[in-house]
């Protein structure tokens, strides 16, 4: 049933009235391209379990025109939905604060989510085919996908509202800010964006990129990531049985040769990076990439160290990751100590100047 139209007409009377007293000010002193804003910050307090729908929708509303308000708001990217399996189109400013809400812990520092926000907004920037980008490599016809695998992570609204639950206003208050705070900065080489890497945790040292890409990027080049040490994961152990072990060994790297009897003496460290990652290493009678082993195996970065006893295997790792960029656990770390996102960008992207698009 239809409400009535002076239901109706109440409730926009409660609506302002609600409005006139929270804004502040009486709303003909503030400036009407604040109000979005200060809509937000007011229902953003409201917890969402106490939010009515038409609050929720108000929410969504004020978050998009507030992030409308900045520079680069007439772009628009395409970015391919898994969910829905086809292509949507996304403001920029709403696109990052999905990346920033997918790919970082929203309880992290203001300063390291307002790096997040920058490199998702960076790396955007890079893919986008109007700005002369690649686009994205799985989905030719798009910027990006939702797949941080291939492009970034992305939640949309109602996902991050889904996945943080009671604490999503807070949360959501949290990404917005940062995305409000960074609106329109990137990050550029030379005046163009750059190609932007990030991964969770170096383990205290970033990774150049030619060790893992084969191809040197002069802003990606291997730095220390002190503080890490906090980071749930920092190290890591992966056990297998030695018959297990030879066997994704051998799925990996046919012909090598490796049996469970022998494993213990057929894994030789051959060589490491600048960073002292695993570079390359003899299985059986094959030489591999630390890269290459990493992924046969699951293990969480190229950090490895192992041991052996009669029965099984144990494989220890440090950090998570590629290393290549920003690391996430670093900007956290730093971020607790007081430096500012501009300065935790340039620390992890030498040569890199943070610009307005």
């Amino acid at each position: 049933m239809k409400p009535s139209l002076s239901l109706r007409l109440c409730a926009l009377l409660l609506m302002l009235s609600v409005l006139w007293l929270a804004l502040g000010a009486p709303l003909l002193m503030v400036e009407w391209r604040d109000i979005p804003l200060r809509l937000e910050r007011l229902l953003l307090q409201l917890p969402s379990r106490a939010r009515p729908v038409w609050q929720n929708w108000l929410m969504r509303s004020a978050s998009s025109a507030a992030l409308a308000e900045s520079p680069p708001s007439g772009l628009t990217l395409l970015v391919w939905r898994e969910a829905s399996a086809g292509p949507e189109r996304i403001s920029l400013e709403d696109y990052v604060a999905g990346v920033v809400a997918a790919e970082m812990p929203a309880r992290y520092g203001a300063e390291a989510l307002k790096c997040q926000a920058v490199a998702a907004r960076t790396r955007a920037v890079y893919a986008c085919r109007a700005l002369g980008g690649n686009g994205c490599a799985a989905h030719r016809d798009c910027d990006l996908c939702d797949s941080a695998a291939c492009c970034q992570g992305y939640r949309d609204f109602s996902a991050r509202a889904a996945a943080w639950g009671s604490e999503s206003s807070v949360l959501e208050a949290r990404v917005l800010s940062a995305v409000q705070a960074t609106a329109g900065e990137i990050l550029t080489y030379d005046g163009l964006p750059i190609e932007v890497l990030y991964h969770a945790c170096s383990g205290g040292r970033t990774e150049d990129a030619v060790a893992v890409f084969a191809q040197a990027v002069p802003y990606l080049v291997s730095v220390d990531s002190p503080g890490e040490e906090d980071y749930d994961g920092y190290t890591a152990t992966t056990c297998f049985t030695l018959a297990e072990a030879a066997e994704r060994l051998l799925r990996a790297f046919p012909g090598c040769g490796v049996t469970a009897e022998g494993l213990s003496g057929q894994l030789r460290l051959q060589s490491t990076t600048a960073s002292g990652r695993v570079d390359t290493l003899r299985v059986g009678t094959q030489t591999v990439t630390g890269r290459a082993f990493r992924q046969a195996l699951g293990l969480r970065s190229t950090f490895i160290t192992w041991d052996a006893d009669d029965d099984s295997i144990v494989f220890t790792t440090r950090g998570y990751g590629h290393g290549v960029g920003m690391s996430q656990a670093g900007a956290q770390a730093m971020a607790a100590q007081g430096t500012k996102y501009a300065d935790i960008l340039t620390h992890y992207y030498p040569g890199a100047v943070l610009s307005r698009l």
